[in-house]
């Protein structure tokens, strides 16, 4: 995990410094924290969504402008995809076992998005966003209720049953809000739709989050 955390760092710190040496202008780097909401979609018999869970992501964002209202954007982020299923597990004496199964993934997200922007009026600006997600999971737990109310498993960890890479893809909007001279404040709505595998196996499981963006760019 400290080799990954290190890499992903070391690329984007490389990107931005080359950037900078290109024109400074037209670098905005952003603090961002804010909730998601996640659910997991089932291809597989006897596994089904069960809902969605509260998540949270936050980290560093970079907006790279080759134009006044064009950017490309990317950063680096810790994002919690939580969802729940219901299962049919296969108990001791293989019993059917119907279940309640919660996963908590942690990933670590680099996007690479276009992001569009209406002049600045007033102070305010509107934006979209269009790209591909790529995260990376570096923590991966499940906890199991039986539909009876026992208590299966809790905090299980399932790293080694959790595919490493996960791909999406990412449509946003939202408004920023010039606060200063080079300061602005962000907020918008994002959907990421993931679209690989989360879990070895047979069949597909695909988890998605719709989030609440909160950013401040410098």
């Amino acid at each position: 995990m400290k080799k990954i955390l290190l890499a992903a760092l070391v690329l984007l710190c490389s990107f931005t410094i080359f950037a900078q040496d290109k024109e400074p202008k037209n670098i905005k780097l952003g603090l961002t924290a804010y909730p998601n909401i996640g659910w997991i979609k089932s291809d597989i018999q006897d596994v089904k969504s069960d809902g969605a869970r509260v998540g949270f992501t936050y980290g560093l964002l970079s907006d790279f402008y080759f134009t006044e209202n064009y950017a490309f954007s990317t950063g680096l982020q810790l994002t919690s995809i939580n969802g729940k299923t219901e299962e049919i597990l296969i108990g001791p004496a293989d019993e059917p076992l119907p279940a309640n199964v919660k996963y908590k993934l942690q990933y670590l997200e680099i996007p690479a998005k276009i992001k569009l922007s209406t002049p600045e009026r007033n102070a305010i600006k509107f934006y979209g966003e269009f790209g591909i997600g790529n995260a990376f999971n570096i923590r991966a737990k499940k906890d199991i209720d039986l539909t009876n109310g026992t208590i299966y498993q809790q905090k299980t960890d399932i790293y080694d049953d959790i595919y490493f890479y996960r791909a999406s893809m990412i449509i946003g909007a939202g408004i920023a809000y010039n606060i200063g001279e080079n300061t602005n404040l962000a907020g918008g709505l994002t959907f990421n739709n993931g679209f690989t595998d989360i879990r070895k196996g047979s069949g597909t499981l695909k988890n998605s989050y719709l989030s609440f963006n909160l950013a401040l760019f410098f």
